[in-house]
């Protein structure tokens, strides 16, 4: 029995269903189903019933995750302890950054982490909001920024500060949008973000606070799209005040009007990794910087 198999097992539990379980372990879906069938086999009795709707846990399924929760809490408990013991030496950080490195104080909390601790090193990882829990569950990231609070008690969610948003128009429209009401822009072409995107829910609100029906020009989910696309005259868009000042003369963009609505930034981290040395050092320094608390 090896401790993989044991992970994989948990993960289908957890999610019941194989191809989400792969994708989680960052694993073929044949290999997942590979180690559980061979688990199975060592075991000499099944774990899970295969349903239409996906895996179910039979009654001695149920025996065995309660005990291997255990035995993974201890192997992350023992990991820590080494860890501690051999103090912050050849630790390694992975943060998944889900926006604009400035917008995040990326700079001020590196030069923190480096003064403080110069033996943690730092690895920065895009990683969109919606994207942040899977990277997680996955151990691809050990911390995340992320607008989205995500529906899911094995994560740990800081809530660091608000993100002032602007409506954010292209240069050669300046003149064209000087002097427009919010029911004025609400007329004009929109860039508008997939429904996982949290500037969606920003859109929806703000449209319907002025009774409008928007007019999607074209639909993304990524900063860099959209700032290009207003650029180009697409059609206007929501983004983070201080990331349209820092690029719009880069991109040729301007802010139009600010919002009365703020996104919600928030630090994402497994509950059960919480307490490991490295990240509970780097989560205290994240909060620092952002003066939560304060």
């Amino acid at each position: 029995m090896e401790l993989y198999q044991l992970v994989s097992f948990v993960v289908v539990a957890e999610e019941g269903n194989m191809t989400r379980a792969a994708t989680r372990l960052n694993l073929s879906q044949p290999a997942v189903s590979a180690q559980v069938k061979s688990l199975e086999e060592e075991l000499c009795f099944p774990l899970f019933q295969r349903t239409s709707k996906g895996m179910k846990l039979t009654q001695e399924g149920v025996i065995l995750k309660t005990k291997v929760d255990i035995v993974l809490r201890d192997v992350d408990d023992l990991n820590n302890e080494v860890e501690k013991m051999r103090g912050n030496a050849f630790s390694k950080i992975t943060l998944g950054v889900n926006t604009d490195p400035g917008l995040l104080r990326l700079k001020d909390i590196y030069k923190k982490l480096t003064d403080q601790y110069p033996d943690i090193s730092l690895t920065v990882q895009e990683s969109m909001s919606w994207d942040v829990v899977g990277k997680l569950n996955s151990k691809k990231i050990d911390l995340g920024f992320s607008y989205i609070v995500p529906h899911d008690d094995r994560i740990d969610a800081q809530l660091l500060g608000e993100i002032d948003l602007t409506v954010v128009g292209p240069e050669a429209w300046r003149s064209l949008l000087d002097g427009k009401t919010e029911k004025d822009l609400a007329a004009f072409p929109w860039v508008w973000t997939s429904e996982h995107c949290p500037l969606n829910m920003i859109l929806t609100e703000f449209f319907e606070s002025i009774k409008e029906q928007p007019v999607k020009a074209i639909v993304v989910d990524q900063e860099a799209a959209i700032l290009k696309l207003v650029s180009d005259g697409v059609g206007l868009s929501v983004m983070p005040s201080n990331k349209v000042k820092n690029l719009e003369h880069q991109y040729g963009v301007f802010s139009v009007a600010k919002l009365n609505k703020r996104l919600k930034l928030y630090i994402l981290c497994l509950k059960q990794r919480k307490m490991n040395h490295s990240i509970s050092i780097f989560l205290d320094v994240i909060k620092d910087v952002w003066r939560v608390g304060d």
